[in-house]
């Protein structure tokens, strides 16, 4: 089993009981690594139903379960997502925690919905109070593990938190809304069971002794809830083997904390540890910029990456003089690097750091028509056709679903209007009943008008005779919702183009809903299959078949590799990000550079990094400031400049570097590193040498902290004007108040960027 495994590899695989940490740089074959030593834990006589794998996402978990059922065919050996087990768990003692088994997971859209919901009971303006704020705030306090009373009775201990004073009274009806509509959401997934074990010590041990070898892959994006499952799973028999790279923990904003794998060994003290450094993907030249970016974190466990693939092509910068100059550039790179090195456009990817940097990028390759497809875009499974025939199904398989029925009784148009769904909640919410047993008992509710009596009654006698049992398997039943519903009728109204997009759609789900008939041909059921699709994620959607280019942020490119790679906006503000900066939070720093870090190592052959001198930022041109971290690494501009960090002098290999180009360099670390010098510069003239200092007036970005002489530290409000006729407005903090100064003469100094 350990042919070519290197030293490192070979050692992960051979360890045999007790925990295991394995530090797996970026393209280390950890992958390789993990199903190895599953298939030699069986070689060695371990039953294949005692190994549980635990990875992130359901791309890897296929990729994972591929790879040992090559390596073992006819074996049993599961691996999943923490959210699939976590499902399979609850299902099956779902009673404990007040849900029927056949509860539904509700999505994003579902939470916001719910939570639109209660803010009407509670008479507020959803609007105001946003409820995308309030569902990521309850989310973190899930991850907390403080339920709501609890939550409430702390909040009564804190003054001066208006927010949260609001989500203390959204929290506990939000929480009553899912039991009611026998749902969860996805931290309750984790949650749910992480309390199940804590609560129930015979049935945790029971699960510990089941799977007596557990590996967790991708561990430094656990969370809290994550971090305790793993460790309920491993304290009878704590044959646990995670791997990770602290290096790539990119997702502390959804709740992931570095410390868990930062302290695996105090954790477990008897722990072994084994690092994976040789990468198996990029050339020498991206990595050596890679790992001396990566250098200046403090939050890591060390390690070098090598290779013994050839140095390669160097990083490139391109610089533009806007965003759609970038896009429209970009676009011409990828066509030239096909035409001259023939490269797919599947092998080339390009990287943002927030999704609303698509739209320039989108539109410059549809103007060269070239093929693309965006990661995060209007998602499959987010489709308003596919999330009626969804809904369709959970009230089939769970009847308590609100947030489902509301969706599909008036789709099609049945005449069952607003005022009608509203007296229909008032009565069942009395009753304690469903809205389906409520809208066979039509004729008692007052306020329902006599015409749309029946049409509720005629609804809820279609949906009892709309069962698997009458359909034989989940594709039969999406069918016959189809043509008893006379579905069609829901885009009647759509142009052509888009009729036959979603005709399309349907088609796909109900192939979908076969492969899953053919999966559990033993025992298909609808909830397995809602299960299945309430766990996919973006980055499942991705075809690498498709024969496009891939535009995708840095996070959703997690875990894949190009050939070919651009990474979009190494400004300030965008990488890193202007919430880091403001935060003035080193962590947070350190973060945004993992980010880069991960969207430069997926990059096997070729790496762009690319700059523009404005950006429009809500809606107005702003000059833009490079990125701190251009000079933490090294890399060749168009036009030949290269930089490299501090050490540069001492590589014998970039001789090539000359005075000139490292003189450059110091003037970018030199406008970048100071708190006490103003940014005099843009990033094309600075890193092209086509401006001196004196030519152009300072450059302020909307949020950037700067220091006044007499008012003194600040933020940038608003910047209006361009070159020497543009104003910048600053709201200073002691005493509070804003102030409007010429951009060109004023003695305004950035602060913060270090």
């Amino acid at each position: 089993m350990d042919n070519g495994l290197t030293t490192p590899q070979r050692a992960a695989v051979e360890h045999f009981t007790g925990p295991l940490l394995i530090i797996a740089g970026p393209g280390s074959g950890k992958t390789r690594v993990i199903t190895r030593r599953i298939a030699r834990l069986v070689e060695r006589g371990v039953d294949p139903r005692a190994i549980l794998a635990i990875t992130f996402t359901n791309r890897a978990a296929r990729e994972m379960q591929h790879r040992v059922d090559a390596l073992l065919p006819g074996a049993r050996v599961w691996v999943s997502t923490f959210h699939r087990f976590c499902a399979s768990v609850l299902r099956r003692r779902a009673d404990v925690v007040g849900l029927d088994s056949n509860f539904t997971i509700f999505d994003k859209a579902d939470q916001l919905q719910v939570i639109r919901h209660v803010l009407k009971e509670l008479d507020m303006d959803a609007v105001r109070a946003q409820p995308s704020k309030i569902s990521a705030r309850i989310s973190r306090i899930k991850n907390s593990f403080t339920e709501p009373d609890e939550f409430v009775r702390t909040l009564e201990c804190r003054i001066g938190e208006p927010f949260d004073t609001l989500v203390a009274q959204v929290y506990p009806l939000y929480q009553s809304a899912l039991l009611e509509s026998n749902a969860v959401d996805f931290d309750d997934l984790l949650l749910h069971v992480v309390r199940l074990f804590a609560d129930n010590p015979e049935l945790r041990a029971d699960y510990d002794m089941r799977y007596q070898f557990l590996l967790v892959d991708e561990y430094q994006d656990t969370n809290p809830a994550q971090y305790q499952l793993v460790r309920s799973l491993s304290v009878n028999v704590p044959n646990v083997c995670v791997t990770g790279d602290p290096d790539q923990s990119i997702y502390a904003w959804r709740g992931a904390t570095i410390e868990n794998i930062l302290n695996f060994e105090r954790d477990y003290p008897n722990a072994q540890l084994i690092r994976l450094e040789q990468n198996f993907r990029s050339t020498g030249l991206i990595l050596r910029a890679a790992d001396r970016l990566i250098a200046h974190n403090r939050q890591r466990k060390a390690k070098s990456l090598i290779t013994d693939a050839q140095d390669g092509h160097a990083p490139r910068l391109l610089t533009f003089p806007d965003g759609r100059t970038e896009a429209t550039g970009i676009a011409d790179q990828v066509r030239t690097l096909r035409e001259e090195t023939g490269l797919r456009w599947s092998e080339i990817a390009v990287f943002y750091r927030v999704n609303s940097m698509s739209r320039e990028l989108e539109l410059g390759f549809a103007r060269q028509r070239i093929p693309f497809q965006v990661a995060a875009g209007l998602a499959f499974y987010d489709r308003a056709e596919i999330k009626d025939l969804i809904a369709y199904l959970r009230v089939i398989d769970n009847p308590a679903d609100q947030i489902a029925f509301l969706r599909i009784v008036n789709r099609p148009a049945r005449g069952i209007g607003g005022k009608t769904q509203t007296h229909l909640q008032r009565w069942a919410n009395e009753r304690r009943v469903n809205l389906l047993e409520a809208a066979r008992s039509a004729d008692q509710i007052d306020g329902i008008s006599k015409t749309a009596r029946p049409k509720l009654k005629m609804f809820a006698r279609m949906m009892e005779g709309l069962t698997l049992a009458d359909y034989g398997n989940v594709s039969g039943l999406l069918t016959g919702i189809v043509n008893k519903t006379f579905f069609h009728r829901t885009w009647a109204n759509v142009a052509s183009e888009q009729a036959i997009e979603k005709e399309a759609n349907v088609t796909e789900l109900i192939n979908a809903a076969a492969q899953y008939d053919e999966l559990d041909e033993d025992d298909p059921s609808v909830t397995g299959f809602l299960e299945t699709t309430a766990l996919v994620n973006d980055g499942d959607l991705l075809d690498p078949s498709a024969g496009k280019v891939t535009l995708m942020t840095m996070h959703a490119a997690k875990g894949l590799e190009f050939p070919c790679v651009f990474v979009v906006g190494l400004e300030h503000g965008l990488i890193p990000h202007e919430r880091a900066v403001k935060s003035d939070d080193p962590k947070q720093i350190e973060e945004e550079r993992r980010l880069l870090f991960v969207g430069m190592t997926r990059a096997m052959q070729r790496l762009y990094l690319t700059t523009a001198q404005v950006r429009s930022v809500r809606g107005k041109p702003q000059l833009t400031i490079p990125s701190q971290f251009l000079v933490e690494t090294e890399f060749e501009s168009e036009d030949g400049v290269g930089f490299e960090p501090d050490d540069a002098q001492a590589s014998p290999k970039r001789s090539a570097f000359t005075e000139k180009d490292l003189e450059l360099r110091k003037r970018l670390k030199e406008s970048l590193g100071s708190a006490e010098r103003p940014l005099l510069t843009t990033g094309a003239g600075l890193l092209n040498g086509t401006h001196d200092a004196a030519d152009l007036p300072q450059l302020f970005a909307i949020g950037m902290r700067v220091r006044h002489p007499q008012y003194g530290v600040g933020a940038v409000t608003n910047v209006t004007g361009f070159g020497r006729r543009k104003s910048v407005t600053v709201a200073f903090q002691e005493p509070s108040e804003s102030h409007t100064f010429d951009a060109a003469r004023c003695p305004l100094q950035p602060v913060g960027m270090r």
